[in-house]
Order: structure tokens, then C-alpha cells, then sequence
């Protein structure tokens, strides 16, 4: 019983650091500027490794369906934070987390190391939802801007189409 005691006492004592990730909300013309290429993509593949550092990140592979914003291969390869490595877990919150088969429209950019990443975690990364006969919808955030103040279900067409009118415009 007082092993249990001084347990519990110093556990007590022992500082515990918290900390959080805040995103800031993106308009559909920010994404597109940060981004390097934009593409509508299914998921073929997720290979779960560990980091130098020790923390554990997928690297997803995605057949190019169709590209709205920079010119890429059929296959792009990005990584993303958390995945599962001989029985350990980690979750990112915040993070997509691609499986194979899904399909997505990707805003990706080019991280220091050289790797194409999902802009804004998940912010970047709009799983596209089919619903019975019909386009395509993925969903949108009322911060996006004009025309989609509302924010809910688009047809994948639309987005795609104001991605590229975007990515058109002079800077």
C-alpha cells in the first residue's frame, strides 16, 4: 500500500508538458499558392516506417487520377505523420490518415527534405465521397471563400476548376 501511495504522490509531482496544434483556417486561393501540385488521387499503397528520430510516419503512394494544379507522374509518393510499426501506433491528430482505395484531392507541397507533404495537414486533404448515382463530393470548409461560404458537399469538378483558374492567375 505505500508503494502505491509514493506512486500516485509522485506521479503527482512529476511536470506534465501539454501542448497543441492550432490550424489556421485556409482559403481555397491560400492552399492553392502553397501548393505545388493539386491533384485528385486514389490511394494504392501505405507503408508505415519509422523517422530518424524515432517517430513513425507513413509514406502513401497515390495513382493520379486527375492534376489541377503542376505536372507530376501517374503515381505521386507523400508522407504523412503517424501510422502503425511492429505493434506501436501513432496518431496524429490533425493528420489524414490515407488508406488504400481511398480517393482524395491532394494539396501537397514540397517539405525541406525533398518529400511532397499534404498542405496544412489536413486541411489539404478532401476525401472525395460518392454517394449513389452522381458526381463525386468532397467537403468543403466554409473558409475557402466566394462561393463557398456555406461550406458542405461540392462535386469534385468544381473545386477542381477553381483550383485551376487559381493556379492561372498571375502572382
Amino acid at each position: 500500500m505505500r508503494r502505491l501511495v509514493a506512486l500516485v504522490a509522485w506521479l503527482a509531482s512529476v511536470p506534465l508538458t501539454a501542448w497543441a496544434l492550432t490550424l489556421v483556417p485556409m482559403s481555397l486561393g491560400q492552399m492553392t499558392e502553397a501548393s505545388e501540385l493539386v491533384v485528385r488521387a486514389r490511394c494504392v499503397d501505405r507503408t508505415a516506417t519509422r523517422t530518424e528520430d524515432g517517430a513513425i510516419e507513413s509514406v502513401v503512394r497515390f495513382e493520379v487520377l486527375e492534376t489541377a494544379k503542376g505536372t507530376t507522374e501517374d503515381v505521386v509518393e507523400i508522407r504523412e505523420p503517424g501510422g502503425e510499426v511492429e505493434g506501436t501506433e501513432m496518431v496524429v491528430p490533425g493528420a489524414p490518415r490515407s488508406r488504400v482505395g481511398d480517393e482524395a484531392v491532394l494539396f501537397l507541397e514540397r517539405a525541406p527534405d525533398d518529400t511532397l507533404r499534404v498542405v496544412g495537414m489536413a486541411l489539404g486533404y478532401l476525401p472525395v465521397v460518392t454517394s449513389g448515382p452522381g458526381a463525386s463530393r468532397v467537403r468543403v470548409s466554409p473558409h475557402f471563400g466566394p462561393g463557398f461560404e456555406t461550406g458542405g458537399l461540392r462535386p469534385v469538378t468544381d473545386v477542381l476548376t477553381r483550383v485551376r483558374r487559381l493556379a492561372e492567375r498571375p502572382r
